[in-house]
């Protein structure tokens, strides 16, 4: 049966069906191991207050597994712990896997994304570099209009001044 935790059994180093004279023997054993005025002088406050708590936690296992109307109330509580820590695994596992799946489906999201993102500005580096192409090879083109026609600079300013005129009234 899977474990809960520290039990008052395992307080006292005892199995679960451990007779009631067990319960005792275990219970001096280990409030002779655990009191505080065991500790040396020199021992901190930390330290004593860690060992009040474990002989406290001791003192409370014997009082209820020495009693066999506390010990069966408790060992029913602990048998139900157990069945409800089995579905509460169940659970949590179940939640693992679902949060698994959502962080890989996050991850492929975000992955698509940073694919599209990284291909829109490789697609919107070459569209600049075609229109600094197109714009070269237009210029280039003009260039050679001029150098045959001269007339043609004095057209295209002829041009500018209209469209400034026109932007002007």
């Amino acid at each position: 049966m899977p474990s809960i935790g520290l039990t008052l059994y395992d307080v006292l180093g005892i199995p679960n069906g451990a007779a009631t004279e067990d319960v005792r023997k275990a219970y001096k054993t280990k409030a002779l191991e655990t009191h505080p005025d065991k500790l040396e002088p020199t021992a901190t406050d930390r330290e004593r207050r860690a060992a009040e708590g474990k002989f406290r936690n001791v003192c409370e296992a014997f009082q209820v597994l020495s009693d066999p109307t506390k010990r069966k109330a408790y060992d029913a509580r602990i048998q139900c712990a157990q069945m409800n820590k089995e579905a509460w695994d169940d659970e949590r596992k179940k939640r693992d896997k679902e949060r698994e799946e959502w962080a890989r489906q996050a991850k492929e999201r975000s992955e698509a994304r940073m694919k599209a993102r990284a291909e829109n500005y490789e697609n919107i580096r070459k569209i600049k570099e075609q229109k600094e192409m197109h714009g070269k090879l237009v210029e280039q083109f003009y260039q050679e209009l001029c150098d045959r026609n001269p007339e043609w600079e004095i057209r295209k300013q002829e041009a500018l001044r209209r469209k400034e005129m026109r932007e002007n009234a």
